[in-house]
């Protein structure tokens, strides 16, 4: 496309990169213009609509003026025919796999007599071009005849994805059943069901035909699965992760149950270049600029960080804008299973019914064997937990490729504890080529701007030991700025929060002396001479100032990072002596 046929308008919900949307035919492969006519509603003599790719022209009129069409139909949503396409400004953008289709003919001759045009001009894109502007389109199948199983767990689905939560629980407890969901970050209940419905409710998830998972469930046993049914979940929704726990109930003999439903989505809607993306989750200027130079050379990256505080998300919105920008290479996955879709990734499934860690390792190791025979040139390590896969890893960064992976860890500089704890040596880990940087993060979630309150006029009474903690941490000038949840409203749906965004530390590890001190096993001495010597910002450092900007409460900051907000100036207090 063309800057002078730059997409105007995206579909709600996928709007198109600004950059994407401008680039121009240059660099692109040409796809043959797909031949065809369009009468028009008076039956004149049909035109020829064909476009070459990337390239959109002028609807002619019946008086045969080339003129633009003038109507308020900016933008025109045909998912409901399963076809991939959309007419956006008067144009009909396509995805090159309905070259020759009879149905588009069929759909094309029908919308120009409905605009009463002649011909419509069509602008044709590669597959994956087409998902990054327009994103990716699924047919929902549910019928009249499913159970009511389906069917509330669809509207149920529906409802968290509405509210941007990220995890649904249901837990048995004999007379009743709790149905809670998590929304930035924090649990709340949404209803209670009769004991007996909820707990058909959970055997029908795991037994009816929508679950991959295992055989045999019991209420005396834990069980992981996975509905991954594209034609059942609402669009947008990947797959949901499954698992079971049985737990005591003080009003039954037997156990009680609860069943966690991970919903495997991206809340954030975000879109553009890695710094963009990165801007957009919370990353400050420099620590974009320091990922950015993690993807510029061969070697391992690693994001660490707790379960649910966006790990996967950020390597999925890194990956994704290195397919945009770089699309000359070769880029894989690899996880156990896909957790999202990437767009420009081929992602690998890890197709096992493994019950032991043991097992489970095996099959990801033979998969990536697998991989490196496919000549990748990027690759995203799902999660690395056992030591022959960070082995693999390392292999992988050693042989000239760039590998993503995340490893939990309590902070950055403890990801190489994490390894050696594993059984790898840190004079390897820490070899030439081997690392080019770590992170870690935590979500924290952020105030409405609509109602928060300051600290100061909010009434609330902070506990006594983080009301001095604030008193020592921040001046009195900036203890003004400091604001607190407020009560909800209709733009944050009475949640008090907007959104969550990272408190983060991002550690490149190009640094000869910070290389030798990790080497050496001096963890402690790493992390103040990257901190002291190199000007580096802790989690919690971030942290801080989100509370000081007003975006952030205090008191969910704490909880949210599991500690204090001076942890790190106290930690740096004692080593000092």
């Amino acid at each position: 496309m063309t800057n002078r046929h730059r997409l105007q308008s995206q579909p709600q919900g996928t709007a198109a990169t600004a950059a994407l949307a401008a680039r121009g035919a240059a660099g692109r492969t040409p796809l043959p213009a797909r031949s065809g006519t369009i009468p028009d509603q008076a039956g004149a003599a049909p035109t020829q609509a064909n476009t070459v790719p990337g390239q959109t022209g002028t609807i002619p009129t019946q008086a045969g003026q080339a003129q633009q069409q003038t109507g308020t139909d900016r933008q025109t949503d045909m998912r409901g025919t399963g076809l991939r396409l959309r007419f956006v400004d008067n144009v009909c953008h396509l995805s090159a796999e309905l070259k020759g289709s009879l149905e588009l003919d069929s759909i094309l001759a029908r919308e120009a007599r409905r605009r009463n045009v002649a011909a419509i001009p069509l602008c044709w894109h590669k597959p994956v071009e087409f998902e990054q502007l327009f994103g990716l389109e699924r047919r929902h199948t549910v019928t009249a005849g499913s159970s009511w199983v389906d069917d509330y767990v669809l509207r149920l689905f529906t409802r968290a994805m509405a509210q941007k939560a990220t995890d649904i629980h249901i837990t048995y407890m004999g007379p009743y059943a709790e149905v809670s969901m998590r929304r930035m970050g924090l649990i709340q209940q949404e209803e209670c069901l009769d004991g007996a419905m909820g707990l058909q409710l959970i055997r029908a998830i795991f037994q009816g035909e929508r679950s991959q998972a295992e055989s045999g469930f019991s209420e005396h046993e834990r069980y992981d699965g996975r509905i991954a049914d594209q034609a059942f979940l609402p669009h947008g929704l990947f797959a949901v992760r499954l698992h079971t726990e049985p737990i005591q109930s003080p009003y039954i003999p037997g156990p009680g149950l609860t069943l966690s439903m991970r919903l495997l989505l991206d809340t954030t809607s975000v879109q553009g270049s890695l710094s963009e993306r990165m801007a957009a989750l919370g990353f400050t200027a420099e620590q974009q600029e320091s990922l950015a130079s993690f993807a510029e050379s061969s070697g391992m990256s690693v994001i660490s960080g707790p379960t649910g505080h966006g790990k996967t998300t950020v390597l999925k919105h890194i990956l994704e804008s290195l397919a945009q920008d770089v699309p000359t290479r070769n880029y894989y996955s690899l996880e156990d299973p896909p957790e999202y879709t990437i767009l420009g990734v081929r992602q690998l499934n890890v197709c096992t019914k493994a019950v032991s860690d043991h097992e489970r390792e095996r099959a990801l190791l033979e998969a990536l064997a697998g991989l490196m025979r496919a000549d990748p040139d990027v690759i995203l390590l799902g999660e690395i937990r056992y030591l022959e896969a960070a082995r693999a890893a390392v292999n992988a960064a050693l042989t000239g490729h760039s590998v993503w992976t995340t490893v939990h860890a309590s902070s950055g500089i403890n990801v190489l504890a994490r390894f050696q704890e594993m059984g790898l040596p840190l004079a390897s880990v820490c070899s030439e080529g081997v690392l080019t940087g770590v992170s870690y993060q935590r979500l924290l979630p952020v105030l409405c701007p609509a109602c928060k309150v300051p600290l100061a006029r909010s009434g609330t009474a902070l506990p006594p030991r983080l009301k001095a903690r604030l008193a020592k941490i921040y001046r009195p000038a900036q203890q003004k700025r400091i604001c607190v949840r407020g009560r909800g409203c209709p733009v944050c749906d009475g949640m008090g929060l907007a959104a969550q965004k990272v408190a983060a530390e991002v550690i490149p590890l190009r640094d000869p002396k910070l290389m030798e001190l990790l080497r050496a096993g001096r963890m402690m001495d790493a992390w103040l001479y990257w901190i002291r010597e190199l000007s580096g910002m802790t989690h919690i450092a971030h942290a801080r100032e989100r509370v000081a900007a007003g975006e952030v409460d205090p008191r969910l900051a704490e909880e949210r990072l599991g500690t204090t907000l001076d942890a790190d100036l106290v930690l740096l207090k004692t080593a000092a002596g």
